[in-house]
């Protein structure tokens, strides 16, 4: 199960995230960004530290926003304070590719 919140709203949007964000629930974060709506949005603010689980299609999700964003002067940031979860983004290099 995912928990997705909007912290705040458009421009600058910010999600806390919490739970896992994997290949069953990231269609939760898929559909708040589109309600949101990219074009609309100039930096995403993802908050993972209340994430128990990020695979592949979670990060692959955090990567494609980013490279949608970037395309129009954007940015995906992300917070994070679980340890866990930053080694992962730290093995397959996610803070490098987003550049936070």
């Amino acid at each position: 199960m995912l928990k997705v919140t909007v912290v705040k709203g458009v421009p600058d949007v910010v999600i806390k995230l919490e739970g896992s964000l994997d290949m069953g629930t990231g269609h939760s974060l898929q559909r708040t960004v589109e309600e949101l709506d990219l074009d609309r949005i100039h930096n995403l603010t993802v908050s993972l530290s209340g994430l128990d689980i990020i695979d592949s299609t979670g990060i692959g999700q955090l990567i494609g926003y980013h490279r949608i964003l970037s395309r129009k002067n954007g940015r995906v940031l992300i917070e994070n304070d679980n340890r866990e979860i930053e080694e992962i983004l730290g093995l397959i290099g996610v803070r490098e590719i987003l550049g936070s």
